[in-house]
């Protein structure tokens, strides 16, 4: 009887042991990638923006410099909305929709769960334009609105060499009818898709590890998890994702 007893000690002693390292394995598998991000092979050449004006050919004024981060800025103040301008003189080997897609990707425009972010980019040696537009956005910001600024307002100045207007024009009337028609997303709407769903294998390897030991261990795992596990932030804009809508031009 006093050998089962001790046995049945042994046994739990091994139980914790083997949760332990577990958990400490997790907290790794989790910490790791963090502090040690992989090269991600995507985002090669995309420029890290700056709010909310990157002008890489310093061709604008600072007055025009100023009035475009004044209107981003107001936007952002008024709605939450985030809008950058990048002006490049190329895109590398990337055509405009993918160096403008990973540009807002890698600089993740708009708050985070909200995806109301506008990236408008300007490319000098191949005299285009693009408006990339978060998901959150793309019923305001739709297609045939941009076009219409685009072809209206901001095209003829690009043409006559006018960048700082052009793109003080874009912002204004984007701005604008963000301003009075966006309507922050709720919770279920569209702009709330789940990052990492569906889950991976090693994911579900995870939960089902740790709803064992919950199980097996009455609950007393939860303690050490709680213990061990803590929460980062972000840098940059918002942490929002594009929805793949704007659109582009030429001049």
């Amino acid at each position: 009887m006093r050998m089962d007893r001790k046995l049945e000690l042994a046994v739990k002693a091994i139980f914790g042991l083997v949760g332990v390292v577990v958990v400490i394995l997790i907290v790794v598998m989790l910490i790791i990638p963090t502090i040690f991000p992989k090269a991600d092979t995507r985002y090669g050449g995309i420029p890290e923006l700056t709010y909310y004006v990157t002008d890489e050919q310093y061709v604008l004024l600072e007055y025009e410099y100023n009035t475009i981060a004044e209107n981003c800025y107001y936007v952002d103040e008024q709605t939450s909305c985030e809008m950058a301008v990048l002006i490049v003189n190329d895109t590398g080997d990337r055509d405009i929709n993918d160096f403008a897609l990973r540009t807002f990707q890698k600089n993740e425009l708009g708050k985070e769960g909200k995806d109301n972010g506008v990236l408008i980019v300007l490319v000098l040696s191949t005299r285009e334009w693009k408006v990339e537009v978060g998901y959150g956005l793309t019923y305001v910001l739709t297609t045939a609105y941009i076009s219409d600024v685009g072809r209206n307002n901001v095209t003829p100045m690009l043409q006559a060499g006018d960048y700082g207007g052009a793109m003080i024009d874009m912002t204004y009337y984007l701005g604008t009818k963000i301003i009075d028609d966006y309507e922050e997303a709720e919770e279920g709407d569209p702009a709330y898709p789940i990052e990492g769903i569906p889950l991976e294998w090693w994911h579900w390897v995870i939960l089902i590890v740790v709803v064992g030991l919950i199980i097996g261990t009455k609950g007393q795992i939860l303690l050490l998890l709680l213990a061990v596990i803590g929460g980062g932030g972000r840098g940059g804009f918002g942490g929002g994702r594009s929805g793949g809508g704007g659109a582009k031009g030429r001049f």
